[in-house]
């Protein structure tokens, strides 16, 4: 034939970028056109290597190695005329499977985090969403739960409420595959770690009764005296806080408060109490303060100083002139009494400020006078 009825060979449909299913069959194309016809040859090549002739390329289950880029190539038998080539990329999709996959059941101690495992593997690598009880974790917004994809979840400082079914989805464009478990709170019921203990204190101070607890869910405190509820989450009084801890103060405390304090822990699980007394002693109290005098040289002067007191302890009473204490002389001229401090034969070394000092484990108080020697 002339030569020119020889036309170089061109590719007019390419093989088109593919996807298929592990397993399933896939197959690619390419149509070429060059003259004469009947010397054109398609043939399709991978890494260089021949696989088939023809315009299509039958790959019948497709596996994971077949993935790759594929080359169809067109040219003319006995012709000076270059081949040319098309390329395609087959992509082979795997569906996710579970790599690492929870229990049907975790048991998660209140307060304590718990992890929740689900890793899966595909091509592409899935996405893992996460739900509980049916409903998105990204809809709950809630900060405790935290999703790593490399692990799974982790449910920080578990608490009741969180007990549930928890699904993990993986999905991809290849498919999607779920698995899920139960999350059990475990509940315990109230114990008493540190309970109240008896307490004395002076009218006017602060008492402190403990109630450390623990318990799960965690225990709601009652402080009862007698049957009056005095502190609760509900119940505020003046005067009676309930900590944090489950403890109770008083502040400040009056007489009146004498009697027995009960601590009550309850939840779900039981209830639990311990009582403690509160002792209140009337704070020592100077009564009859000393008053400023003025005496005649080398008569005698009696200076008063008496206080009430809880009947319950003891007082002692002390004398300072300035900052020196006064004692007893032993002629008899300077005496201290409980009630009194008497000086006879006064004279112009006598004359100072007076200072009277009760002193007990209920308060302390002191009054001065002045004392004059004419």
């Amino acid at each position: 034939p002339p030569e020119s009825e020889h036309v170089a060979p061109a590719i007019v449909i390419g093989p088109k970028n593919t996807t298929v299913l592990v397993g399933k069959e896939a197959m690619l194309e390419c149509i070429a056109s060059a003259r004469p016809v009947d010397g054109l040859a398609v043939s399709w090549k991978r890494d260089g290597r021949w696989l088939a002739s023809g315009r299509r390329l039958i790959v019948p289950a497709a596996a994971s190695s077949d993935a790759g880029l594929y080359v169809c190539e067109a040219l003319v038998s006995n012709s000076t005329a270059k081949p040319v080539e098309a390329k395609a990329y087959l992509t082979v999709m795997e569906p996710p499977s579970m790599t690492v996959q929870p229990k049907e059941k975790i048991f998660a101690d209140l307060d304590r985090n718990v992890e929740i495992p689900c890793q899966a593997s595909g091509v592409p690598q899935p996405r893992i969403e996460w739900y509980k009880d049916a409903v998105p974790l990204s809809k709950l917004a809630n900060a405790r739960y935290k999703v790593s994809s490399a692990t799974g979840l982790m449910v920080r400082r578990v608490q009741p409420g969180d007990g549930g079914i928890f699904q993990c989805f993986a999905r991809s464009p290849a498919g999607e595959i779920q698995v899920h478990t139960e999350l059990l709170v475990s509940s315990v019921a109230p114990t008493l770690l540190l309970p109240p203990s008896d307490q004395t204190v002076t009218d006017g101070d602060t008492a402190l009764f403990t109630c450390q607890n623990s318990g799960a869910p965690k225990p709601a405190i009652t402080w009862r005296k007698g049957s009056q509820v005095i502190a609760s989450g509900s119940v505020q009084i003046p005067r009676f806080t309930l900590l944090q801890s489950g403890g109770l103060q008083i502040q400040p405390v009056s007489v009146q408060d004498s009697g027995e304090f009960t601590c009550i822990a309850s939840n779900s699980e039981g209830t639990i109490n311990a009582t403690a007394a509160l002792t209140v002693w009337s704070r020592t109290v100077i009564s009859v303060p000393p008053d400023d005098q003025r005496v005649i040289k080398g008569t005698t002067a009696v200076l008063a100083c008496n206080a009430t007191h809880d009947p319950r302890i003891k007082i002692s009473f002390k004398w300072d002139r300035g900052s020196v204490p006064v004692m007893p002389s032993s002629g008899g001229r300077v005496s201290v009494r409980p009630g009194s401090l008497t000086i006879s034969q006064t004279w112009s070394g006598d004359i100072g400020d007076y200072t009277c000092s009760v002193t007990s484990q209920a308060g302390n108080d002191s009054r001065s006078a002045r004392l004059e020697v004419m």
